[in-house]
């Protein structure tokens, strides 16, 4: 039976949860021995982001990326910060903002699969659909 990345990052973190910096070091070096013995080295990558993402779930992480035409004030970033805990009922937020000249203003903001385009670009093109449903 083959075994998932999803598999190996949830042992992973099983195997870290609740362990002490040395004790993590420790196991962590036996599973990556354990994936060469079994010839995986080459998921690693992909474990990795596998264990971040049951990592972030487990301790109520939301990652976001927030695009627009400026960087974001601070204001902003908390009001953002709000509305994302709330929404998913996470603990932390972890904002990543992306500069895109190209929006003519507001904001799109992707989490996991999620993408809500609060954009100007964005808020014509569906004003455009809806009219254009209406003739």
């Amino acid at each position: 039976m083959k075994i998932t990345t999803r598999q190996y990052a949830k042992s992973l973190f099983e195997l870290t949860s609740g362990k002490s910096e040395q004790e993590i070091k420790g196991v962590i070096s036996n599973f990556i021995k354990f994936l060469q013995k079994n010839r995986q080295l080459k998921l690693a990558g992909k474990i990795i982001e596998k264990f971040g993402e049951i990592y972030n779930k487990k301790k109520g992480i939301v990652e976001a990326e927030i695009v627009s035409r400026e960087k974001l004030n601070g204001e902003l970033i908390v009001k953002l910060d709000d509305f994302i805990k709330n929404k998913y009922s996470a603990k932390e937020v972890m904002l990543n903002n992306k500069i895109d000249e190209k929006i003519i203003g507001g904001v799109i903001i992707k989490i996991g699969d999620e993408v809500m385009d609060g954009s100007v670009g964005g808020q014509l093109n569906r004003l455009r659909k809806c009219l254009e449903i209406k003739n």
